[in-house]
């Protein structure tokens, strides 16, 4: 505590104060009002951050402690689940300040986390307007593009010069905030065409900017996927793009910054996922709906476990004549395991990506199996070197024998399950890795004492 100074203290040594010794870091703030609000204008993401560090209830007597300007600014970087919570401590008319003050997207994405009666009660501290504007979004598909887009969108008429189109976007700067680009539309707002600020800055001041503008931009519908609004902006290499209805009006923008937010969301669920757990689970999420995300995935996991005791035990006989079999079998498996998950990681990967078109798929599962093929050469190659110099020969060409048919069949397995759910139209994700790890442990114990049964 006596390191810090209350004067050149900076967002990120409180925010690392906040993690290593958070009862600290929360009395500091409260002794030092005046430094709190300086830091919260100077760098609110950070100090949003030292917030969900805290419990709710020390975050929301912080947040009051903050000037209203100064309360948003970190408020609105604050996850949503730590909104949530925090919101639940606050005075209704404060969080209804608080809220006000928000984008309309951000709100939506707040209320996108939220439990059913979690939602109900937020909504019922908002205002009238507010309200409307968040169930007009929510009205849109869920993970669609109309529930992540910007409505403030900078727009010139057709028929300005380049001179008087500049005027117009000076007036425009001070209420918009994502400024990535200029939208050209008519008199129906009908999207005519998009120009950047380059090419507007060096144009001439008397030509039109229908001349400069580039027509037939690429363009989204707001209820078109929040993943696919994200690749066409990754692919183009776009800073937003233009969000239209079915008459090709102008309604909305999708910015990079929400892209980046989906891309990292898909990324995480995806993972997540992977593992049985839930896509929407994050370490914020409350407890209860925790067990309900993860819990039939674990006993699926449970049921499943229980097969592979059951073709184990039909080999009872022969694991009581020789203990070191039981010994032995757990290697094939962690090594078939272990090799099928990575190629299950490079393959979800490369779906994340949009990396692997329909016309590739037996090219990757190919060369992930051909990769399985001679890591299990060398690695039952190995393992033979190892038993015959530890003076197990008796069992080394039964365990080579299965580690290099294991791991074959984890690399074909890890690349082909993700590959066949996103055929199945399921997400190629969906608890990829409990299946993988199946297959493996019944080839690796199963395959394991039936080559042994044969060999030794």
């Amino acid at each position: 505590m006596n390191e810090l100074n209350v004067n050149t203290i900076t967002g990120k040594e409180l925010r690392e104060l906040s993690r290593t010794e958070p009862e600290i870091a929360f009395q500091f703030l409260l002794d030092n009002k005046k430094t709190w609000n300086k830091l919260a204008i100077e760098d609110p993401f950070d100090c949003a951050d030292v917030l969900e560090e805290f419990e709710p209830e020390e975050a929301g007597k912080l947040l009051k402690n903050l000037k209203k300007q100064q309360a948003v600014g970190v408020f609105e970087y604050l996850r949503p689940r730590a909104i949530i919570e925090i919101s639940k401590i606050l005075e209704s008319d404060h969080v209804e300040s608080l809220f006000k003050e928000m984008v309309v997207e951000d709100i939506v994405y707040v209320f996108e986390k939220s439990t059913y009666d979690e939602a109900e009660e937020l909504l019922s501290l908002l205002d009238k307007e507010t309200q409307k504007d968040i169930n007009k979004r929510l009205s849109w598909p869920k993970d669609s593009v109309g529930r992540l887009m910007s409505e403030e969108v900078p727009t010139i008429k057709t028929g300005l010069t380049v001179k008087k189109a500049l005027k117009e976007l000076k007036e425009l700067h001070k209420n918009i905030e994502n400024f990535f680009y200029v939208y050209i539309i008519n008199s129906e707002n009908i999207l005519e065409g998009v120009v950047s600020f380059r090419e507007m800055v060096f144009a001439q001041d008397n030509e039109l900017v229908e001349k400069v503008m580039i027509t037939n931009p690429i363009s989204i519908k707001p209820t078109d996927d929040q993943e696919f609004a994200a690749s066409l902006i990754k692919q183009y290499e776009l800073l937003a793009l233009p969000v239209v209805d079915e008459e090709n009006k102008l309604i909305g923008q999708a910015t990079i910054s929400s892209a980046l937010d989906v891309l990292q969301h898909e990324i995480a669920e995806d993972f997540s996922q992977s593992f049985g757990a839930g896509a929407e689970e994050t370490i914020f999420t409350p407890v209860q709906k925790s067990i309900k995300l993860r819990l039939p995935w674990i006993a699926i996991n449970m049921g499943l476990a229980f097969f592979v005791s059951f073709l184990i035990s039909q080999f009872e006989s022969t694991i009581a004549n020789d203990a070191k079999l039981a010994a032995l079998m757990p290697v094939v498996a962690l090594v078939g395991g272990n090799s099928g998950s990575q190629s299950l990681a490079i393959v979800i990967r490369a779906l994340a990506r949009n990396d692997v078109s329909e016309a590739r798929v037996f090219d990757v599962i190919r060369k992930q199996s051909t990769i399985g093929m001679f890591n299990g050469l060398l690695i039952g190659s190995m393992s033979f070197l190892v038993l015959s110099f530890i003076g197990l020969s008796n069992y080394a060409a039964a365990l080579s024998i299965s580690i290099f048919a294991n791991i074959l069949i984890g690399n074909l397995f890890g690349s082909s399950i993700p590959l066949l759910l996103r055929k199945l139209g399921l997400d190629p994700a969906l608890a990829s890795n409990i299946f993988l790890t199946l297959i493996t442990d019944i080839a690796g114990f199963a395959g394991f004492l039936s080559i042994a049964l044969i060999l030794i």
